[in-house]
This record gives C-alpha cells, sequence and structure tokens, in this order.
C-alpha cells in the first residue's frame, strides 16, 4: 500500500509541475487507477483489489495519447504492461478506441485491443457501443463486446447509464454472456474524477 501511495504522490507532483490535468477513479470495482496528461499524451498506473495477499495483486503502467479528427471523431491509443507482483505471470498489450459524436443524442464508440497475457497467450478484444445523453447530465449506453473484465476475453452484452455531473463521472453497467445463463448476470460500476491544475 506505501509504494501506490508513493506512485499517486508522484503522479501528483508531477501533474502540478506540468500545470495540466490529473484523473483517478475506480474500474469494475476490482482496479483503481490514476494519472496526469499534460495536452494530447498522458501516463496512468491502475492496481489491483483483489480479495488475496498483496505480491498477488496485479500493477499497470499505460502511456495514452488522445486526438482529435474530422467529422466529430475522437480517437485514444494507449500501450500498457503489467504484472502481478509475484511475477507469476505478466502482461502488454494496445488498444484503439474512437468516439463518433454526431451530436449528444447518437454517439458510436468502437475499441479494439490486442494484447499478450504470459499464461493465456496472445488475445483480441473488441467492444462495441451506441450511447446517448436526452438529458444535460445523464445519458445510456448499450452494446457487445469480449473485453477482459479482469483477464481472459469474454462475448458479453452489456448496457449503463452514463452521469457525468462537473468533474465527475459515474458509469453503471449491467452485462450478460452472449451464450449462457441469465445466472452469470454481472453488475459493475465504474468511475473517474478530472482535476485540471491552472
Amino acid at each position: 500500500m506505501r509504494k501506490i501511495f508513493l506512485v499517486l504522490l508522484l503522479l501528483t507532483s508531477v501533474v502540478t509541475a506540468m500545470d495540466n490535468r490529473f484523473f483517478m477513479g475506480m474500474r469494475n470495482q476490482r482496479f483503481l487507477f490514476a494519472g496526469v496528461q499534460h495536452g494530447a499524451y498522458g501516463i496512468a498506473f491502475e492496481q489491483s483489489l483483489l480479495n488475496q495477499d498483496f505480491e498477488l495483486q496485479h500493477g499497470r503502467i499505460a502511456l495514452f495519447a488522445k486526438y482529435s479528427l474530422p467529422f466529430t471523431i475522437t480517437l485514444w491509443y494507449i500501450l500498457y504492461g503489467g504484472m502481478q507482483y509475484d511475477l507469476d505471470y505478466y502482461d502488454y498489450g494496445g488498444e484503439l478506441s474512437l468516439l463518433w459524436a454526431h451530436h449528444r443524442y447518437v454517439q458510436i464508440k468502437a475499441r479494439y485491443r490486442p494484447f499478450y497475457d504470459s499464461d493465456l497467450g496472445v488475445k483480441y478484444g473488441y467492444l462495441f457501443q451506441m450511447q446517448s445523453y436526452p438529458f444535460k447530465e445523464v445519458g445510456f449506453y448499450a452494446g457487445v463486446k469480449n473485453m477482459p473484465d479482469y483477464r481472459n476475453v469474454e462475448r458479453r452484452f452489456f448496457g449503463g447509464m452514463l452521469f457525468d455531473v462537473g468533474r465527475l463521472g459515474v458509469y453503471p453497467e449491467i452485462s450478460v454472456p452472449v451464450h449462457g445463463s441469465l445466472e452469470w448476470i454481472r453488475v459493475q460500476l465504474n468511475f473517474i474524477y478530472n482535476y485540471d491544475f491552472k
């Protein structure tokens, strides 16, 4: 835990010096992340919160870039690498995301992630999502994905809500397997907090 605190402290110091954006949040109730963004580029650290000993936890570093393209398209590219702290396995990969926002009512998101896991081998994750903001700070989304919630790919239908209020975004989600029983319904919560240093 002390290492996580020192990394967060370092990231906060760097972003203060760069006079840009700091962000932190949680993914799938299982992973905490924090990072800094300088213009179009940034770095983030993710730490697992699994119910097991610290040496069985997983840490990951990611470098990312964000670009605005014609036709109201936003592109993100991520390169990442991580490992379990007892060195039992490691992983690395990349991710390409596109968001086309015609206006707040019609938005399409697509994501592709090739990655390597030292236990599972080469895998390919994808996501296709339609979303809409019928209200100023509240939206809805639905789609299909096989992005790993933890390590392995798994095809699922999913849907949820988008709450973007000021600096805070909260995204509850429910998903079911494409093939399989409804008893494998999964409920997840994601959130992110952004702070711009002026």
